[in-house]
């Protein structure tokens, strides 16, 4: 009796027990550091007036990225009916909720006393960049949101219904994509880019290079999780997924990589440019090592390697370690592209800043991975992995249906 009242729960048992563990040990080893954040304030973190962002809007940067490309990639599915992510649409729009979820935690903590990150969301300056882009991000959450709760329910018995629904899908999605070019992910390279101060952001590779990073991250995040949910279904990983997907990351890698060339050459300028000292601290200075090795060898050389042979070869293992290792690669370029801008002293003669993160920092860092990493696996146990995949069948009766409704398919 045992036995057949749980073979569909057995595969979930241990992955789940080592999931609930890895995030209640982030959140417990955090926790403290958060505590300290909300009783003491800013004076727990190493930032200065000087070098006033520092860990945690990395981490922010990073999150808000990946939250972004998710739903970009979801889009492909719910508005451009590529059937090869239909299996990770749903997937992917939940992390998108989740981690931008997250990210705005983590900018709300930088942002000093809480009653600034509640002033930033109930008031609205037209000057402000941080107000534009808090007030997209909120607009983008909403979006998603309904799309998700449109994409959760049942199909409706009746045609005309299901139709509509469908439809209004498609048009969610499109506004999604429509507004990460001024939200998720664009609207972050856009407020670091309007600050004229810092040459070095105020480039017009800055927004491409967020926007490019932001589906290196989420095709990054999606082949790991999907080749792990598979080995949890105790499941061969769909090779049409993991292939498309290993095409998304080669391709935006590319796109990475030439956005980054065109921010660093400044470096080819002369010295006295505070943009060519930053790219040569990069490239040549005290960050070269995190630039070479993290960012240009595990993150995009190494990386690319993996996501070839995981072309060439269909290997699972091969696409979640390139997908690792390029996630490395983004956080490694967004730490030295956030903290290099404020290294470079604004007036000559002035001294150079230095900035490293300290355990304060670290700790609440970890807190929101905790967070993030709970909350999305709270979010599949809810929905139920099998629930998420859309299978070879189902996806040719979508087609189907698609056809029959004159374009609006089911979407289940």
């Amino acid at each position: 009796m045992a036995n057949t009242a749980a073979p569909g729960r057995a595969p979930f048992r241990r992955p789940a027990l080592a999931w609930v563990a890895a995030t209640f040990v982030l959140i417990a080893l955090g926790a403290p550091f958060l505590f300290a954040r909300l009783s003491e304030g800013l004076i727990i973190a190493d930032t200065t007036n000087r070098v006033p962002w520092g860990l945690w809007v990395v981490a922010y940067t990073w999150f808000s990225g990946l939250a972004g490309g998710l739903f970009l990639i979801s889009s492909l599915w719910y508005l451009f009916r590529i059937r090869r992510f239909a299996s990770v649409a749903r997937l992917s729009l939940v992390g998108s909720l989740v981690f931008l979820a997250v990210s705005m935690v983590l900018i709300g903590l930088d942002l000093g006393a809480l009653g600034n990150a509640a002033g930033a969301i109930l008031h609205f300056r037209w000057s402000s960049a941080l107000s534009w882009e808090i007030k997209l991000y909120l607009a983008f959450l909403v979006i998603a949101g309904i799309q998700l709760l449109l994409v959760l329910k049942g199909d409706p018995s009746c045609e005309t219904r299901r139709a509509n629904r469908n439809f209004a899908i498609r048009v969610l999605a499109g506004l999604g994509v429509a507004l990460s070019f001024v939200g998720p992910p664009s609207g972050t390279g856009m407020l670091f880019a309007a600050v004229k101060a810092r040459d070095f952001w105020s480039d017009g590779a800055t927004v491409a290079l967020f926007y490019a990073a932001a589906v290196v991250t989420a095709a990054s995040f999606l082949l790991v999780a999907s080749v792990v949910l598979a080995r949890i279904r105790r499941e061969a990983p769909d090779s049409e997924t993991t292939k498309g997907l290993a095409c998304v990351l080669l391709s935006s890698m590319a796109v990475s990589a030439f956005a980054t060339y065109f921010q660093l050459t400044p470096s080819l300028l002369p010295a006295e440019s505070s943009s060519g000292q930053a790219a040569q601290i990069i490239l040549t200075g005290s960050f070269a090592p995190l630039f070479w090795i993290g960012a240009v060898g595990i993150g995009c050389v190494f990386s690319a390697a993996l996501a070839v042979a995981a072309l060439r070869s269909g290997s699972g293992a091969c696409a979640a370690a390139a997908g690792a290792c390029a996630l490395i690669g983004v956080f490694a370029l967004r730490y030295a592209f956030v903290t290099v801008g404020f290294l470079v002293p604004l007036l000559p003669g002035l001294p150079a800043a230095s900035y490293a993160p300290n355990i304060a920092e670290i700790g609440v860092v970890a807190f929101a991975s905790g967070l993030a990493l709970g909350l999305f696996g709270l979010s599949l146990r809810l929905l139920d992995p099998d629930s998420v995949r859309v299978r070879g069948s189902e996806a040719a009766a979508t087609v189907s249906e698609m056809r029959r409704d004159a374009g609006e398919g089911a979407l289940k």
